[in-house]
């Protein structure tokens, strides 16, 4: 596995949190949108549209998405353990783990190492 295939979870973690913000977008908009009322009657303004379907055809498409996402994320952190049981070294398995599933950064691994950029 090379670091790119070990850090796919991170841009998969990002795309599901953006996924997650479009889902709530759309439901805090969604609480504006007023039905259409259904009478049967003409009303002489053209085409019909309602809005609610619409806004209701997009949530369905952004969770779709996202639990897409969350299958691939689940598959990915099994293939990136199932590489991480094969490294020898502890400290280097912690160093994997911080970077590619926490997504730390060197500074921020280092600190929870408890080592110095001079060391």
């Amino acid at each position: 596995m090379t670091f790119e295939q070990a850090c796919q979870i991170y841009y998969i973690h990002m795309e599901i949190k953006a996924l997650q913000l479009d889902l709530a977008r759309l439901k805090e908009e969604r609480r504006y949108v007023k039905a259409t009322n259904l009478t049967g009657m003409p009303n002489g303004k053209g085409g019909y549209k309602n809005w609610m379907d619409e806004y209701l055809i997009k949530e369905e498409e952004l969770q779709n998405l996202l639990n897409e996402n969350l299958y691939k994320l689940q598959v990915e952190r099994k293939n990136f353990e199932e590489f991480l049981q094969g490294v020898e070294d502890a400290q280097m398995r912690l160093i994997l783990r911080l970077r590619c599933v926490n997504n730390l950064s060197w500074e921020a691994i280092g600190e929870e190492l408890d080592k110095d950029r001079r060391t």
